[in-house]
């Protein structure tokens, strides 16, 4: 029953990774692992480029410590075939080449039109930044930070585990598959998860805190947070070996 579910202790989760660094980078310490960091970091980095010819001064768009950061959030520091810098590298093909010609008009699509672009763009980045279709669950990750106005979803045995016991199975383990059963989820539980208020932003400058602020008011990004929080939260950490299902193998792909 929707009653039961754990969603106030999802919110709680989902805040304390707002507002804190994330424990398991370095000393701990460091305030770029919040949740709100990664968001201005990695989409703030994406607007800067836009307003900058989609270029950085010569510099990587996306800069490889701050996928290096996201690794270690999302435990996806198993995987070994595409290093941070790598991808980083990638990424400034799929930003200039993809993501610029949709920039205008990016936030004013049709829900399905979303929808569609979503799943294509993490398609996308699994082959041309980490080589393989089967690396989804890496490529979503990225975006959920990187494009947080469209509706991606966190991807991982964990989640499909999570999905079957909210009675939204899916019929396959591919991206596709994977997000129209977890926005059919999504959508039924909208009411409780849209009940909660966005957070403030904490970190960065004016600018980049107010550009937050607008992206956390005008899209549902903290909503699916939340969502992606309770799916957490509903499975806890199960383990095959000493690897959690919520991360990824070497290869950026489920495990088993």
């Amino acid at each position: 029953m929707i009653q039961d579910l754990p969603i106030d202790a999802a919110h709680a989760a989902a805040l304390a990774r707002w507002q804190a660094p994330f424990p398991g980078f370095t000393s701990g310490h460091d305030p770029r692992t919040s949740d709100n960091a990664l968001l201005a970091l990695l989409y703030g980095g994406l607007a800067h480029a836009a307003d900058h010819e989609w270029l950085n001064a010569g510099r990587r768009l996306i800069d490889k410590t701050y996928i290096d950061m996201l690794w270690h959030v999302q435990a996806l520091t198993d995987m070994r075939t595409c290093r941070p810098e790598q991808i980083a590298a990638a990424l400034d093909g799929f930003v200039q080449g993809t993501v610029s010609s949709h920039w205008v008009g990016l936030t004013s699509l049709a829900s399905r039109e979303k929808e569609i672009l979503a799943i294509n763009w993490v398609e996308e980045v699994a082959r041309t930044c980490f080589g393989s279709l089967h690396s989804e669950p890496a490529a979503s990750r990225l975006l959920f930070y990187l494009c947080p106005m469209l509706p991606v979803f966190n991807l991982s045995r964990g989640h499909l585990h999570a999905l079957d016991e909210l009675g939204h199975g899916c019929a396959n383990d591919s991206y596709a598959a994977y997000a129209l059963s977890a926005n059919a989820a999504y959508r039924r539980l909208m009411p409780l998860l849209c009940s909660f208020s966005r957070p403030s932003t904490v970190f960065g400058n004016p600018v980049e805190q107010a550009l937050i602020q607008r992206l956390l008011q005008e899209s549902d990004w903290w909503p699916r947070r939340i969502f992606d929080a309770l799916l957490l939260q509903m499975i806890g950490s199960p383990r095959v070996g000493d690897r959690s299902l919520f991360a990824c193998d070497d290869s950026g792909q489920m495990m088993p």
